[in-house]
């Protein structure tokens, strides 16, 4: 798989590296001019479901209630898929550098996807440089 092919329905993403590749393909090499948050829910064999969720006009630090609204949505689009899980995009405009928002943006949604049962199998932060993960300990 690669960043300019699209995701093969029914193909399940194995490593880290089917993930990122799921990332820039997603990203596009853009120079992104607002904050979004791609949502790609994967099911229990971790093959892509058809739905993406875009939230555009992410605020730059993360509220409360912007995160659980956000898991909130996936809980009305996993509610009957048992075993689901997501890889996170968060897209930005700026360099490449981690920033203390990407952590908290990270960890409060890695928190409120554990607290509904869902494994974030994967979260990336995407900007004007290019796509990089952001491990769980990175985000602490």
């Amino acid at each position: 798989m690669t960043a300019t092919a699209p995701i093969q329905h029914g193909v399940p993403l194995t490593d880290d590296g089917a993930l990122l590749a799921l990332a820039e393909f997603l990203h596009r090499g853009a120079d992104p001019l607002e904050r979004t948050l791609w949502s790609v829910m994967l099911d229990s064999e971790r093959r892509p479901l058809p739905a993406l969720l875009p939230v555009d006009d992410v605020p730059a630090e993360p509220d409360p209630r912007a995160v659980r609204h956000v898991g909130r949505l996936w809980d009305e689009l996993l509610e009957e898929l048992p075993g689901a899980g997501l890889v996170l995009v968060l897209e930005r405009p700026g360099p490449e550098l981690v920033t203390d928002a990407d952590r908290a943006w990270a960890s409060g949604l890695r928190a409120t996807a554990e607290a509904r049962g869902l494994p974030v199998l994967a979260f990336f932060v995407a900007s004007d440089d290019g796509v990089r993960p952001l491990a769980p300990d990175d985000a602490a």
